[in-house]
């Protein structure tokens, strides 16, 4: 997976970039269809931001956050994009073309009885 962080004001910290390294590499495994990832932060002197790009087998993913300071927006970030991740990966599992259940026993003679019903 590639990664790319960008801090507008100047450099990203150490400890922040582990953060979100740890954040994308667990979503990662969790998920399983992160190709790249593009996290851009914004510091102003009421709120800090933070927006991330994630690119994805077949669309991009993209959430913006913000918060006191950077820690509460990456948590904030981090809910927003990982729901989109489960929503989008779900997607990705039930295409089109995938084995229908095969009906009960019971639900097959409940549509015969409707049947018959039906013609009588």
């Amino acid at each position: 997976m590639k990664l790319n962080i960008n801090n507008r004001q100047g450099k990203v910290s150490p400890a922040l970039q582990s953060k979100i390294e740890e954040w994308l590499e667990a979503s990662q495994d969790r998920y399983g269809v992160i190709s790249s990832a593009q996290i851009n932060i914004e510091q102003s002197e009421r709120e800090d931001e933070v927006e991330a790009i994630l690119h994805i087998k077949g669309k991009d993913i993209f959430a913006k956050a913000s918060g006191q300071n950077l820690y509460v927006a990456i948590d904030t970030l981090k809910d927003k994009i990982d729901r989109q991740l489960a929503k989008a990966k779900e997607k990705l599992t039930n295409k089109k073309g995938e084995r229908k259940p095969v009906p009960t026993e019971d639900e097959i003679l409940v549509d015969e009885e409707q049947l018959e019903v039906e013609e009588g």
